[in-house]
């Protein structure tokens, strides 16, 4: 049986996770945008808002304001004024303006109109939001997979074809999860020990020894450390 994998990029967990086309999501899609683009004039703080709109909430959106227009009209984009406003050939009304020198792309175009048709659904932070189970989906080859985030990876990997790299050798896969865990490569002991070792809990016997060594702990913390500039 293959240890199971240990890392993986969000980025790549939402490709496995999403095999059809997936509604768009606000945090990881138009809250970025609207950030960059919207907020200083349309955003939280009142005193620099302009035409009484307020973009970061789902109510100020799509409230309407004085003018009797509607920035947002859940699931009619055409009805929108900010649509309009994205897609106008004119510079007085396009937005966001010339002069913030910061013109939307083609795609953050699609993104926001995509995003309007769906209802403009809003988000809180992605840190507040209950992490949600995902089942194993169902693959081929059942017995690759070791465990069910294998299933994930695999399930991708059917569907486009391809198919899976072969296992690392016994010192490479040490290395990898020593890396990972410690910030440190094995030592050549380390490295004969496990290659020797035909247990089959060889590798779980030095995944333990790896988290119960105080360099586990100095790398969970590095990262926290450099955000705090503590070098």
């Amino acid at each position: 049986m293959r240890p199971p994998v240990l890392t993986f990029s969000s980025t790549l967990l939402f490709g496995l996770l999403t095999s059809a086309p997936a509604a768009v999501d606000f945090s990881r899609e138009v809250l970025p945008i609207l950030s960059d683009r919207c907020y200083a004039c349309h955003g939280p703080d009142a005193a620099d808002r302009e035409a009484g709109l307020q973009l970061d909430t789902f109510e100020g959106a799509t409230a309407v304001l004085k003018s009797g227009l509607r920035a947002i009209s859940p699931g009619q984009p055409e009805q929108s004024e900010m649509f309009k406003r994205i897609h106008t050939k004119d510079p007085d009304d396009l937005m966001p303006p010339a002069k913030l020198n910061r013109p939307l792309t083609e795609p953050e175009r699609s993104i926001l109109t995509r995003w309007i048709a769906e209802g403009a659904n809003y988000a809180p932070h992605w840190a507040f939001v209950p992490p949600q189970s995902h089942p194993a989906p169902a693959v081929k080859d059942a017995t690759w997979a070791s465990d069910p985030l294998d299933a994930f990876i695999l399930a991708k990997l059917e569907v486009n074809q391809l198919p899976p790299a072969p296992d690392a050798d016994r010192a490479t896969l040490l290395r990898r999860v020593s890396f990972v865990l410690n910030g440190l490569p094995p030592s050549p002991e380390q490295i004969q020990s496990f290659v020797s070792d035909t247990a089959p809990d060889a590798y779980e016997k030095q995944v333990d020894a790896l988290l119960a060594s105080p360099r586990f702990g100095e790398r969970m913390a590095q990262d926290w450390l450099d955000i705090a500039r503590f070098a």
